[in-house]
């Protein structure tokens, strides 16, 4: 056990090391912590209209805005972003409150990996696919479809209410599809 000191946290859904700090989302409290301090939440009053509710996955920018926290607000169907120190989020994927399976609307986004020119890649679990939201040179709310179809399937292109990702050096996608109960692998095209 590395901290037991987060007395006011509530279940925790993922974890990130960065420069020694540990980060975790807590779904319960709706926060995400850094040593036990809220970096990302719905507590404080100058929130700009951006609440979070029922995060589930986050990831911490490690390369451009170090200690930029990207949440996926699961509930709210979109990804707010909380540049280190602020005080309110911005969205920067999907519409606040609206779901849906356009090319910019989420449905329950459940984890995010960002790769290192800050481009989130977007577990949107109720539309059984992976969004790609650009971020670099410039931020892009208009997604792209990189995994599954938007159908739930078990054919090797589809998915069935995936819930985690990651990238490997070569920028290879794995996604835990959940509810097929397997890791499909995607790779990286030029």
């Amino acid at each position: 056990t590395v901290s037991t000191s987060w007395t006011s946290a509530g279940s925790m859904w993922g974890v990130q090391v960065v420069n020694n700090s540990i980060y975790a989302c807590d779904r319960d409290n709706s926060i995400v912590w850094n040593n036990g301090t809220a970096v990302a939440s719905n507590q404080w009053s100058n929130n700009a209209g951006f609440p979070l509710k029922l995060p589930q996955g986050f990831a911490v920018d490690t390369s451009i805005a170090v200690g930029t926290v990207y949440v996926t607000n699961s509930d709210r169907h979109t990804v707010v972003k909380w540049p280190a120190g602020a005080v309110s989020g911005t969205t920067v994927a999907g519409v606040d409150g609206n779901s849906g399976n356009t090319s910019t609307l989420l449905r329950f986004p459940s984890s995010l990996k960002l790769d290192n020119y800050t481009n989130m890649f977007v577990v949107d679990n109720n539309n059984h696919r992976i969004q790609l939201f650009c971020q670099y040179p410039s931020v892009n709310t208009t997604g792209r479809t990189i995994a599954g179809t938007g159908s739930m399937g078990q054919t090797n292109t589809t998915l069935t209410y995936p819930a985690g990702l990651a990238l490997d050096a070569s920028r290879n996608l794995y996604v835990a599809d959940t509810s097929n109960h397997r890791v499909q692998k995607f790779r990286y095209l030029l």
